[in-house]
C-alpha cells in the first residue's frame, strides 16, 4: 500500500515540474515518460505533456539521428549512462525539425526513475532533418558548414591518436560515416584523406624540428613506419629522411 507521505512527494514532484520554466521530464525504469511539463512538451513541438506521458522516452526525443538514419534506443546515453550525467545531443521535434540540446539526468531516489532536464545548445540553430536520407537535406545547408567545422576541430584535437578513424569522427559528431563522407566530399575531400594530410603536416613540421623519423611516424598518429614513409613520399614527393631541419633561431 502506498503510504501518505509517497503520495504527498509524488504530488510535490509533479508540481514543481509543472511550474518549472526550463523543459524537464521523468523516465520510468521502463523508458517511458512518467512526467513532463509543459516547457518540455513545446520544446519539442506538442500542443501540451499529455502528448508524451506514457511514450517511449527516447522515441519523443531523437527518434532518429540528425541525418535521417535509425538511432536505435540501446546507443542512447540519457537511456543507457548511469547515474548523473551532462552531455549534448540532438533531439527532433514534432515536425521532424532536429535541435541541438545541452541535457542532464538525474536518478530519483531508489525507484530507478530519471529526471531529464534539457534546454537549446544555440537557439538559432533549428534545422530541417533528414527523411529517410543518409546526408542532411539542402535545408540544412546552413548547418553542414558548422558541422563540418566542428569536425575539422576532432580532427586537430585526435589525429595524434594512431587509432583514430573516420567512425571515431562520425561518433564525435553523432552522424552516420555516410553522411560523414557526404559533407566532406561537399569540399572535394574525404574525413580519412583529411585525418592523414593532417598527421602528414604534422609529421614533416617534427621532421623540420629535428626529430627522427621513427619519432616523427608515432608523434603524428601513424602506426606503421612502412605505411608512413610510403604516403609522405607519395605527398611530399620525397622521403620523410630527406626533410632536413629548419634553421633554429
Amino acid at each position: 500500500m502506498v503510504d501518505d507521505r509517497s503520495v504527498h512527494d509524488a504530488a510535490f514532484l509533479a508540481g514543481v515540474l509543472r511550474e518549472a520554466p526550463v523543459p524537464l521530464w521523468v523516465i520510468d525504469a521502463a523508458g517511458r515518460v512518467s512526467l513532463a511539463n509543459p516547457a518540455a512538451a513545446r520544446f519539442l513541438g506538442h500542443r501540451d505533456e499529455g502528448d508524451v506521458l506514457g511514450g517511449s522516452s527516447h522515441d519523443l526525443l531523437h527518434r532518429h539521428r540528425p541525418d535521417g538514419s535509425p538511432y536505435p534506443a540501446h546507443e542512447c546515453p540519457i537511456i543507457t549512462a548511469p547515474g548523473s550525467r551532462l552531455a549534448s545531443e540532438w533531439f527532433v521535434t514534432r515536425a521532424g525539425d532536429v535541435r541541438p540540446v545541452r541535457w542532464s539526468t538525474q536518478p530519483i531516489g531508489a525507484t530507478g526513475d530519471v529526471l531529464l532536464s534539457f534546454a537549446a545548445a544555440d537557439p538559432h540553430a533549428t534545422r530541417p532533418a533528414a527523411r529517410g536520407l543518409e546526408v542532411p537535406p539542402p535545408s540544412a545547408a546552413a548547418s553542414r558548414p558548422r558541422l563540418r567545422a566542428a569536425m575539422q576541430r576532432s580532427i586537430e584535437e585526435r589525429f595524434t591518436d594512431a587509432t583514430f578513424s573516420t567512425a571515431d569522427l562520425a561518433r564525435d559528431a553523432r552522424l552516420s560515416i555516410r553522411s560523414v563522407q557526404a559533407i566532406f566530399a561537399e569540399t572535394n575531400a574525404s574525413p580519412a584523406a583529411e585525418i592523414r594530410r593532417r598527421r602528414l603536416l604534422h609529421a614533416k613540421a617534427l621532421l623540420e624540428r629535428g626529430h627522427s623519423v621513427q619519432s616523427a611516424c608515432h608523434g603524428s598518429g601513424f602506426s606503421d613506419a612502412d605505411a608512413f614513409a610510403r604516403t609522405y613520399r607519395t605527398h611530399f614527393g620525397h622521403a620523410p629522411s630527406r626533410t632536413r631541419p629548419l634553421p633554429q633561431p
